[in-house]
């Protein structure tokens, strides 16, 4: 009896879970909107400017 209990009590779980899910819309955005938010994104902007010192910096030392 208390097996039943579990089992039902999952599957009322699962199903709470996956109907909390469906009715969330889905937003779908072009190849190029997301390789610009990318690009314009503060974080990879620092990243770009060490990476061009740090290239700039080897390049000095290596010629």
């Amino acid at each position: 009896m208390r097996n039943r209990i579990i089992v039902i009590g999952l599957i009322v779980l699962v199903g709470f879970w996956f109907g909390s899910r469906a009715n969330r819309p889905v937003i779908k955005t072009s190849k190029g909107e997301t390789v610009r938010k990318a690009w314009n994104d503060p974080h990879a902007r620092k990243a770009r400017k060490k990476l061009g010192k740090k290239i700039a910096k080897a390049a000095k030392r290596h010629s």
